[in-house]
Order: structure tokens, then C-alpha cells, then sequence
């Protein structure tokens, strides 16, 4: 495993979880009207028979909300997983025997996070059960040991204070167990990434033509430009560009996204700026967004502008600088954030 091969721009944005609501309005997460109905997929705390007749009480159109929602959850958690270990790697060399880096300027555990395995068990559970998911079954169960090794082991990586004692001991444990799971979570990870983002295109293109049927335009205008946003990373990542290479990037289909970006944005604004249209998609604030979507046409345009001087980005620092594809990511990151607080959540 090269430590390039980890990089997929697109893949840190499918964190928006559809409810197909059937009504037109507000989406619902998995938090207050379906995550209610987890625990009666789980077995460990009621009889067998009794877990069994709570399970066939789930709508099979629900069972597929529920599953669907955890499985982008569990993307989520892989994501922040391959970030994790792309940023191991800036500090520790990829070989089995444990050594640092010279000369990187960073500490050991630099941007590590962990992650509980809450998710992970639950999709475990869940990809035994119907609705039947085909392949996205098959790679959870499959990625399931090498990525509960490596939530476990970068938790205790980012908790860990006293690392350096008795030269480096405890580094030296976490590493044997990061080196020998990393290759083997890697492939599966980004099948099952590119298997759910399948998925969600999919479901989110049915969600977004209902949104503009029943004319409730905030949202769909909304949605719009995250999937647009979406667009330009995955265009990116098909290229086989990142922001190491980002000059050899072809603005051909950016410019068109870009264009499209600009447009829904002044429809989103233009519906926002409607008080019926507010009332009729109970809407209390006008400005939902605070300029989000302006910041993200701002990072479009910085990005091409970095292309077309032909300069790559000076990635020399912790942050994602001003013209990267990692800064335009992090603003999407923000206004997918924004649109899980005002229409999910």
C-alpha cells in the first residue's frame, strides 16, 4: 500500500442521509423518527422470540431507511478511518519494523482520531438482514475485522500520552497492528465507499426530481448544490487528480459544474428570499445557509483559478490552503453539515 494510493477527494462527502420521505417536506436522519426502531434489530438485550417479532414489526420500506442510513454512517467512519491513516503515514515510515519519518515537523499521533465501533456492530447485524444489499453486505463483513483493529488501535493512538516511554514501546504495539490491518481494510474500504456512493447518487437524484415536482425549491435548490459540489470532486477523482497534482487537472466539465453551481445558488436565494415559499417549507429563516454556498462558489472559483496559473497548492501546512481541492472539500464538508442541521436533524 502506497501512501498516495489513499487519496479519494469525493469520498469524504456522502454524509448527507436521505429519508425518502414520500411528502415532499423536511427529510428526516436516523435520529429521533428512525433510530428509535435500531434496537429491535439487535438481539443481545431481549429473548430471541421477542427480537424477532419486534424485527418483522418494520415496514420493509423503513428496514431499507434504517439500513440504508447506517451503511452511510459506516462510510462516514471509514473515511475518517483512510484520513487517519494517510496521516500515520506522514509521520511513520511504511515499513513493518516501527521508525519515524526525518524531518516532517510533526508529532506522532498528528490528526489521528479514532472511532467507537457502534456503527460497524450495528451494519454487522444488519448485513444479515434484509433488504438484501448484495455487495455492500459482503464488504462490511469482510472489512469488519482490519477496521474494528483500526478504530480501536487510533483511539488509543489519540489518547495516548505517554507513547515515547521505554523507547517507544507502546508505538511500537500500535503499529504492529495499523501495518498489518491497513492493506488489508484499504481495498474493501473504498469498494464499499464507491458501492454506497452508487447508492446515494441514485436515491438522491429520485429525492431531488420529488423535491422539484412538489415545487418546495429551498431544498431542492439546497440539495442541488451539494450534489453539484459533489460533482466537481468526483470529476476530480476520475481524473486521478488530488491537490498533488492538481495543475494536471481538465477544467472542461469544472467550468460546466461550476456555471450550474451559480445558477442553482441564485435560484436558492431567489426562493429564499420568497415568504411563501418559506411558509410553505416551514421555513423560519430566510438565510438558512449564512453564505455558505457563496463560500463554496468562492472555493470553485479559487480552485480553477490554482489550475489555470499553474501552480500547485502549498500543502507545506496543517490546513487545506486557499485554492486546493481539500479546501473546496472542507467547505462542502460545511454546507453538507448545514443541510443535515436545518433539513434532517
Amino acid at each position: 500500500m502506497k501512501k498516495s494510493s489513499l487519496t479519494k477527494p469525493a469520498a469524504i462527502l456522502l454524509v448527507f442521509v436521505f429519508v425518502l420521505s414520500g411528502c415532499g417536506k423536511k427529510e428526516e436522519k436516523e435520529t429521533d423518527k428512525t433510530k428509535p426502531e435500531a434496537p429491535k434489530v439487535e438481539t443481545t438485550a431481549e429473548p430471541e422470540e421477542e427480537a424477532a417479532s419486534e424485527e418483522e414489526e418494520i415496514p420493509p420500506e423503513q428496514m431499507d431507511l434504517i439500513k440504508y442510513n447506517y451503511y452511510v454512517e459506516l462510510n462516514n467512519d471509514i473515511v475518517e478511518i483512510i484520513d487517519s491513516i494517510n496521516y500515520y503515514y506522514e509521520v511513520v515510515d511504511y515499513t513493518e519494523e516501527f521508525s519515524l519519518l526525518p524531518d516532517t515537523g510533526l508529532t506522532y499521533g498528528y490528526r489521528i482520531y479514532g472511532k467507537n465501533t457502534d456503527i460497524l456492530d450495528d451494519c454487522l447485524q444488519l448485513a444479515d438482514m434484509d433488504p438484501d444489499y448484495g455487495e455492500l453486505d459482503t464488504l462490511v463483513k469482510e472489512m469488519a475485522e482490519p477496521l474494528r483493529a483500526l478504530m480501536e488501535t487510533f483511539s488509543d493512538i489519540s489518547d495516548s500520552h505517554d507513547y515515547a516511554d521505554n523507547q517507544y514501546q507502546k508505538a511500537k504495539e500500535y503499529h504492529a497492528v495499523v501495518y498489518a490491518n491497513a492493506d488489508a481494510f484499504i481495498e474493501p474500504g473504498y469498494a464499499f465507499m464507491d458501492a454506497i456512493d452508487e447508492m446515494g447518487d441514485a436515491r438522491i437524484a429520485e429525492e431531488e426530481e420529488q423535491m422539484k415536482a412538489e415545487g418546495n425549491l429551498i431544498i431542492y435548490n439546497a440539495s442541488r448544490a451539494i450534489s453539484i459540489g459533489r460533482e466537481v470532486l468526483d470529476a476530480a477523482y476520475d481524473q486521478g487528480v488530488n491537490d498533488e497534482n492538481l495543475t494536471d487537472l481538465d477544467l472542461t466539465e469544472i467550468r460546466a459544474l461550476y456555471d450550474e453551481l451559480v445558477a442553482v445558488v441564485a435560484d436558492f436565494d431567489a426562493a429564499t428570499a420568497d415568504n411563501d415559499q418559506l411558509i410553505k417549507e416551514s421555513l423560519s429563516n430566510s438565510r438558512p445557509f449564512d453564505g455558505l454556498y457563496d463560500g463554496l462558489i468562492q472555493a470553485l472559483e479559487w480552485m480553477i483559478e490554482q489550475v489555470e496559473s499553474g501552480t500547485l497548492p502549498d500543502l507545506s501546512g496543517s490546513g487545506a490552503p486557499l485554492g486546493s481541492l481539500g479546501h473546496f472539500s472542507e467547505v462542502l464538508g460545511q454546507c453538507i453539515d448545514r443541510y443535515n442541521s436545518v433539513f434532517v436533524d
